[in-house]
C-alpha cells in the first residue's frame, strides 16, 4: 500500500507538469503476489494457468479471497492523484469496477482457442458503461505464433543462471507477427475498445542471432529486435536495436488514426 500510494503522489506530479495519466493501482497481482492463489512462487501460480480448463475452474481457491481491485487501494490513492484510476486484470479475478474509472485487462490476447468468441468478449466489456482498455497483447516473432497468442513465448526456457534456450525449432516470421498486431488494433477499433497497449516494445534479455539455434528474438513479443552484445543499428545508428515488420506495423497504424482525427476535425 506504501508503495501505491508513493507511486500516485509521483503520478500526480507528472500530471501536474501537463502529462496525460491513467493510474493503475496493480496489475495482474493475483500472479505476483503470493496469498491470492495457491503456491508459494510465482513458477508455482503460473502452473495453474498452463492447465487445460485453467484456473479459475481448477478450485474455489483460485479465486483470490480478497481482490487486489478492491475500493480501498482506489479510495486512498484519489487523496493523491486527480485523474482516472483502474486496475490491469485477469479474467478470473473477479475485479468489481464500481470504484473504477476504466476497465482494464491484460488479456487482450486472441488464439487459436479463444478466436472464435474473441469479438463477443470484447463486446461484453465496451458495453458497460465505462471506458474499456486493453492493456496487454500483442505476438510473438515465430511462425504459428499468432495461434498461440499470450504464450508464444513458451518456446523459451531460463537455466539457472537465467540464460535462455529455445525449446523447439521455428521460424522466424516477422510478418506474422505484424499482421497480428494490426489485425487485432482493427478490431479493438470496430468493437468500441478504447484503449489498447502493445506488447511490448523491447525483450532485452531475448536478442537475435544469425543462428536460428541462438535466436532468441523468436520468442519475444517485442516490436524491435536486441543485436547481439556489441552490435548497433543502422536505422537508428548507435541504437542496439532495430525495427522488426511489427514497428511498421504500429507506425501506419498510428499515422493513419492521427490523419483520420484530423479530417475529422477539419471537417
Amino acid at each position: 500500500m506504501a508503495f501505491i500510494l508513493d507511486s500516485a503522489e509521483r503520478a500526480e506530479r507528472l500530471r501536474g507538469q501537463g502529462a496525460r495519466v491513467v493510474f493503475l493501482t496493480g496489475s495482474e497481482i493475483s500472479l505476483f503476489t503470493s496469498g491470492f492463489l495457491p503456491g508459494d512462487s510465482l513458477e508455482e501460480r503460473l502452473g495453474l494457468m498452463a492447465e487445460p480448463r485453467g484456473c479459475a475452474p481448477r478450485s474455489p481457491d483460485c479465486t483470490p479471497a480478497s481482490t487486489p481491485s478492491s475500493p480501498g487501494p482506489s479510495t486512498a490513492v484519489r487523496e493523491r492523484f486527480g485523474a482516472p484510476v483502474s486496475y490491469a486484470s485477469l479474467p478470473f479475478e473477479g475485479v468489481d469496477w464500481a470504484p473504477f474509472d476504466v476497465i482494464a485487462t491484460d488479456a487482450g490476447y486472441r488464439d487459436a482457442a479463444t478466436a472464435p468468441g474473441f469479438r463477443e468478449g470484447l463486446r461484453a466489456q465496451t458495453s458497460q458503461s465505462k471506458p474499456f482498455a486493453v492493456t496487454e497483447f500483442g505476438c510473438t516473432t515465430h511462425r504459428g505464433a499468432a495461434d498461440l497468442g499470450g504464450r508464444g513465448d513458451s518456446i523459451v526456457e531460463w537455466d539457472e543462471h537465467a540464460r535462455p534456450r529455445l525449446t523447439a525449432a521455428v521460424i522466424r516470421d516477422e510478418e506474422e507477427q505484424a499482421g497480428y498486431v494490426r489485425e487485432l488494433l482493427d478490431i479493438y477499433d470496430e468493437e468500441g475498445t478504447d484503449a489498447a497497449f502493445v506488447n511490448t516494445f523491447a525483450r532485452r534479455d531475448l536478442p537475435t542471432s544469425s543462428e536460428p539455434e541462438r535466436d532468441f528474438d523468436t520468442a519475444g513479443f517485442g516490436i524491435v529486435k536486441i543485436l547481439e552484445y556489441g552490435r548497433t543499428g543502422t536505422t537508428y545508428p548507435g541504437l542496439p536495436w532495430e525495427p522488426k515488420a511489427a514497428f511498421h506495423a504500429l507506425a501506419e497504424y498510428g499515422r493513419a488514426r492521427a490523419a483520420a482525427t484530423e479530417e475529422r476535425t477539419m471537417t
